[in-house]
């Protein structure tokens, strides 16, 4: 079944937030990190890990509600949305760190600046990579 498939793919990407969460907490109390925030990070990556893998378990014990989540997945208008909704926060999310990034550097602060361009440009870089992939794929 390849909706199991797909949902097993995204029970991966749960433990993953969990395993992410976990090791920011960490960091921070054996004082590798010295920013309570990033426990506070962590504790929100963990949770939102813990919810989805409980999400997804009822999902999967209950064949009818999974049917029915598989149909409304498969919906063009639902698909479309959930395009339409990802292309627009890469645009904002680009847009916004380049107006960040202009505020910090004017304000005197270029090593933030510095760090929002690098992620900005790593994910234009990915994007790049994902489209090429895709249109190979497709």
């Amino acid at each position: 079944m390849e909706y199991r498939k797909k949902l097993n793919k995204r029970l991966g990407y749960a433990i993953g937030y969990i395993v992410i969460g976990t090791a920011l907490i960490l960091l921070q109390f054996i004082g590798r990190v010295d920013n309570e925030m990033s426990a506070y990070f962590g504790a929100a990556f963990g949770v939102c890990g813990v919810v989805r893998i409980i999400q997804y378990i009822r999902l999967i014990s209950n064949k009818d509600k999974m049917e029915q989540r598989e149909i409304a997945e498969k919906d063009e208008r639902n698909i479309m949305l959930w395009e339409k909704a990802r292309s627009w926060t890469f645009g904002i999310y680009t847009i916004l760190a380049g107006m960040t990034i202009m505020v910090l550097y004017s304000i005197h602060m270029e090593f933030v600046g510095q760090i929002i361009a690098y992620t900005v440009c790593a994910l234009v870089v990915i994007y790049v990579i994902c489209y090429y992939i895709i249109r190979r794929k497709y």
